[in-house]
Order: C-alpha cells, then sequence, then structure tokens
C-alpha cells in the first residue's frame, strides 16, 4: 500500500526562473527524493503539456505526471488517462478569442497550433522546446487533438475581459508579464485528474498533498486533504490553502514537507 501522494505545479512550485533559465532549488530535489525513498508518490500536475515536462524532469524524478490542467495523465511511463476538448468548443473559443483580440496557441501533448500569434511570440514559445518546433502554423480545426491552450494578449485589460466573458466556463492562469495565461475548462482540471489517480491507485483521500502557487491550483489546493501554497503565490490560492509556506527560492517545499513530517 502506498504511503502518501503529493501533487506539484511546476511554474513558480518546483521551478523558478533565474534570468537565464528554469531552475529548480537544490532543497526541493533533495525533499522529492527522501518523500519517495520513504515509499510515497509523487506526481506532477501542471498546465504544462507532457513534452515539455518531460524534457525537463526526466521520467526518473517522479512516479506520475498530470499535465494540461489535468487533460492528460501518465504514470510509471504508460499513459492511462486522456480528454481532448470537442471540435466545436474549439471553433467556438477561436471565434470568441478573435472578438476580443486574443491570439493563442491550441496545445496537444506534443504539438501545438498557432492562432494569429506573430514571429516573435512563436519563437519564443517554441524556444521552451528541444529539437522540432512545438508551434503549428497550417492546420485544421477538425483534424486536431487539443488537451489545453493558453493565449497572449496585448494588455491586462484585456484579460479581465476573457476572464469576464468566458467566467462560466474557463480558468485564466495568468504568467504576469508575459501577457500570456494558461486556460483549462472548469468542467474538468487538476482536481478532477486527481481524483481521478487517487481512485485508480486506491490511496484515501486523508493521504493527499499538493503545493501550487497559481489561479490554476486553486481547485487542486482545495481536492486533496493538505493544500500547501508556496509563500509566492497568489493571494486567491493563500486563501483557500491549509498552510503557506516559504518562498519557492527559499526551500518552501523541503519546509513545509518536514512541517508535515513527509520527510
Amino acid at each position: 500500500m502506498h504511503n502518501k501522494i503529493a501533487f506539484f505545479d511546476i511554474d513558480g512550485t518546483l521551478l523558478y526562473h533565474d534570468g537565464t533559465g528554469l531552475v529548480m532549488p537544490e532543497s526541493t530535489r533533495i525533499a522529492l527524493k527522501k518523500f519517495r525513498e520513504n515509499g510515497n508518490l509523487a506526481f506532477i500536475c501542471s498546465g504544462r503539456q507532457i513534452r515539455f515536462i518531460l524534457q525537463q524532469f526526466g521520467e526518473e524524478m517522479f512516479d506520475g505526471y498530470i499535465s494540461g490542467n489535468g487533460s492528460h495523465i501518465m504514470f510509471e511511463g504508460k499513459d492511462i488517462y486522456e480528454r481532448n476538448i470537442p471540435s466545436d468548443i474549439l471553433v467556438s473559443l477561436k471565434n470568441s478569442f478573435d472578438e476580443l483580440d486574443v491570439s493563442c496557441s491550441f496545445n496537444s501533448g506534443y504539438r501545438g497550433y498557432s492562432h494569429n500569434m506573430d514571429n516573435e511570440r512563436m519563437k519564443r514559445y517554441n524556444s521552451q522546446f528541444n529539437g522540432e518546433p512545438y508551434l503549428i502554423t497550417q492546420w485544421d480545426i477538425d483534424n486536431i487533438n487539443v488537451n489545453s491552450l493558453d493565449i497572449f494578449y496585448k494588455d491586462e485589460s484585456i484579460l479581465k475581459e476573457c476572464r469576464d466573458y468566458f467566467k462560466k466556463s474557463l480558468i485564466f492562469n495568468s504568467h504576469g508579464a508575459d501577457m500570456s495565461a494558461d486556460v483549462s475548462l472548469k468542467d474538468w482540471g487538476k482536481a478532477d485528474a486527481i481524483e481521478y489517480i487517487i481512485e485508480y491507485l486506491n490511496i484515501p483521500i486523508e493521504n493527499t498533498y499538493a503545493f501550487g502557487d497559481g489561479h490554476n491550483d486553486i481547485e487542486m489546493l482545495k481536492k486533496v486533504n493538505v493544500g500547501i501554497a508556496m509563500g509566492n503565490a497568489v493571494g486567491e490560492l493563500k486563501e483557500v490553502a491549509n498552510y503557506i509556506t516559504s518562498n519557492i527560492f527559499d526551500d518552501g517545499i523541503q519546509k513545509a514537507m518536514k512541517t508535515y513530517k513527509l520527510i
């Protein structure tokens, strides 16, 4: 029987940008290793695509991966769940984004489909991935599989308009000064994927923990028994957290794991 299971967001939780690239604090690496050596399971739970996650962390550091804001689950190297956005919803999103003057990338695990993205933005987006470009510019909406998306906007007022326009159906997790956000559907997100995996692995809810910092982590922290917000988290997440730890670069994950005697 597995002891405990913990879910980790990536950006702002496991990794931070040090000015040159994405960095994982050494204390986090050590804490994860000890946590797993104690017989527990560590899962990534992120809006990022699986291609980025495997490139960044490899297959050895975690037991499983929830990517695309809950739409794709991998455990022990196997895909155990996948959910795509129906094409009629994609069409209506595309039309709405055109109206709102928003460009976007419709994403699958290994490929993205750009819509109205300028060259500079595409170059920046593709630079996250090794090897061939992630984004494809020529595509047909009826013939693509999409499980998540990112939007790009010119100023914060447009993001606010998007949030108002889609308040019943979508969650926008802003990437701050980058003027972009990853988007998840309210009817299936990180929390639903967590519910799926703990049932699949038969782990009781009282043995569940989650670490996050963004808007798309709110439902995840509310779903598990102990939800931990990073010191650098958005205010709305801190409000629903059971515990607020220190910042990512101030050993936040390690300190919280020690507080809860996970390591």
